[in-house]
């Protein structure tokens, strides 16, 4: 009987938690020519700040140039507090990958990385805001204005 009891405790946390979560994602996409760019932003809606900024790329031609690349690319990365790099093959594909916690790196940290890759995001709009967020209302307008087409929840 106490673990029953525990077991609807634990049940009814879980629901509390999800009920006031409000944390959503857009998705970006964008074709140019064999390459596919997904941009995925996880934010809280209630604050309008990103948690997570996920940059996608495949490529379905020259996959040792590229890999080469990003490899190249992703050791810059490496030791940046909350930033993981994946690189993967797939029917054929190559699928890199970077994702960036702006919980653990502040978005008024990464604005003043000397980091290539990182300073791109930021200079190009991918990741925008004001003091210490970045804002999703704002990061979004770049990859609109870039031809980035939104994923829609069906």
């Amino acid at each position: 009987m106490k673990k029953f009891f525990q077991i609807i405790l634990g049940i009814s946390f879980l629901f509390l938690l999800v009920g006031c979560s409000s944390q959503e994602t857009a998705t970006f996409t964008q074709k140019s020519g064999k390459t596919d760019v997904t941009l995925v932003y996880t934010y809280d809606k209630k604050n309008d700040t990103v948690t997570k900024f996920k940059i996608e790329t495949t490529e379905s031609d020259a996959i040792s140039e590229v890999r080469k690349e990003n490899e190249e690319l992703f050791a810059t990365l490496k030791g940046i507090d909350g930033v993981v790099t994946s690189i993967t093959e797939k029917d054929g594909k190559l699928i890199s990958s970077v994702e960036i916690d702006l919980t653990k790196n502040k978005f008024s940290t990464l604005k003043n990385s000397d980091n290539v890759f990182i300073s791109g995001l930021i200079r190009n709009g991918y990741l925008s805001g004001d003091g210490e967020n970045a804002l999703f209302s704002k990061s979004k307008e770049a990859p609109i204005k870039q031809g980035f087409k939104e994923q829609t929840k069906k």
